[in-house]
């Protein structure tokens, strides 16, 4: 796992982006990405609008959702719709219904997208993520026993309201397994109040449970944490 210590932490993660994306085009004449949400997302889509990136030969999946519709302020698909997709033309947009009376339905169902679009097992050229203040990654939240589950037969999950983490929604998220066999994971981390958990996440003993971000150490391709200095601190 990487860490890159950087002035502009949207700036670096944006880089990343083009530099995955233009290789899996190259490589595979197409690139699979899922997005984040949370507070690292704005910043990131913002300069992803002027980048230099194959977004007609890009699938934009999503890492996690929130059981909210499309234009709710707090779906992810609506961050992402306002701050990057209606800028740009991707090649296909795989949304995660969250306004599903049905989310463990919703779950199998994007489940098979993600088969469908990538094979099987499907495997993404990069997933962005963010650290939330427990440690979770996508909505794989800490003190929670599932998120100690790789998935290797499921893939995607409908997980209950968070206990300890705002909003207090339930959520259908990604499980590790692609996350860890991603080509490339990008972690973007901000400010000196994640500097305890991002330390955790690093180099803390292994506890899956306690910090799901550490499931980004078991990465198969590139795994990299971009963070500031603040955030960097305590490493």
């Amino acid at each position: 796992m990487e860490v890159a210590v950087v002035g502009d932490v949207a700036a670096e993660a944006a880089e990343l982006l083009v530099e995955s994306v233009a290789g899996a085009v190259a490589a595979r004449g197409r690139a699979a990405v899922a997005l984040t949400g949370g507070s690292s997302a704005p910043p990131l889509f913002a300069r992803l609008q002027a980048a230099s990136v194959p977004w007609a030969k890009a699938e934009i999946f999503f890492s996690d959702e929130r059981a909210v519709p499309p234009d709710h302020e707090l779906s992810n698909y609506r961050v992402a719709f306002e701050g990057l997709l209606r800028h740009v033309k991707a090649g296909g947009v795989h949304r995660i219904r969250g306004e599903a009376a049905d989310l463990d339905g919703e779950a199998r169902r994007y489940a098979q997208d993600l088969r469908d679009t990538l094979g099987t097992p499907p495997r993404l050229d990069l997933v962005l993520l963010g650290l939330g203040p427990d440690g979770h990654i996508c909505s794989l939240f800490a003190g929670e026993p599932g998120s100690a589950d790789r998935g290797e037969t499921e893939l995607v999950r409908h997980v209950a309201a968070p206990r300890r983490v705002d909003p207090k929604v339930e959520r259908i998220t990604l499980l590790p397994l692609l996350v860890v066999t991603a080509r490339m994971a990008v972690l973007q981390v901000s400010g000196g109040a994640k500097a305890e958990v991002l330390a955790r996440m690093v180099k803390g003993p292994e506890d899956l449970v306690a910090c799901p971000g550490q499931w980004m150490r078991k990465a198969t391709g590139r795994s990299v944490v971009v963070c500031d200095a603040a955030a960097a601190s305590r490493l």
